[in-house]
Parts: C-alpha cells; sequence; structure tokens
C-alpha cells in the first residue's frame, strides 16, 4: 500500500491521511473555538509555521501548521492525490 505525503510549504511535508482539517487563515479571527484549538496547540509546542506568512491552517492528529499555500492549492493537491 502507497502512503501519500502532501507539501504544504514551509519545508514541511504531512501524510495526505492524517489531515483532519484545512482551513483559510482568516477564519482564526472570527471564531473564538479555532483560536482557543490554535492557542493549545501553541502551549503544547505543536504549531509549525509562519503565522506573518501563512494562508491557510492544516489541523493533523497531532500537530497544527500554518501553511502559506491556499486553502484551494491544499485541496487540489490532495485531491489530485
Amino acid at each position: 500500500m502507497w502512503t501519500l505525503f502532501i507539501y504544504i510549504g514551509n519545508n514541511h511535508v504531512v501524510e495526505s491521511k492524517c489531515i483532519i482539517s484545512i482551513l483559510d487563515v482568516q477564519l482564526e479571527q472570527t471564531s473564538s473555538k479555532l483560536q482557543r484549538l490554535v492557542d493549545d496547540f501553541k502551549q503544547q509546542d505543536k504549531l509549525y509555521g509562519e503565522e506573518e506568512s501563512a494562508k491557510s491552517i492544516v489541523i493533523t492528529d497531532d500537530v497544527l501548521y500554518y501553511s502559506p499555500l491556499s486553502t484551494l492549492t491544499l485541496k487540489k493537491t490532495k485531491k489530485n492525490m
């Protein structure tokens, strides 16, 4: 069986089956639940990527990534696999 990986930017590659959600980074400004989730990952030191250049948030089983790639680009990549 093949293991598929997705490049999400900032030199990070994630196993596709571990991705729970890909969200637009602007949602963090309006969603208190997402803000709390980001804060939780940050406190656990499981938040990767640069917030300043982020266009999307990739949530996996145990890590949260800020990605400089748009949600549309990431979803197209995952869909084509």
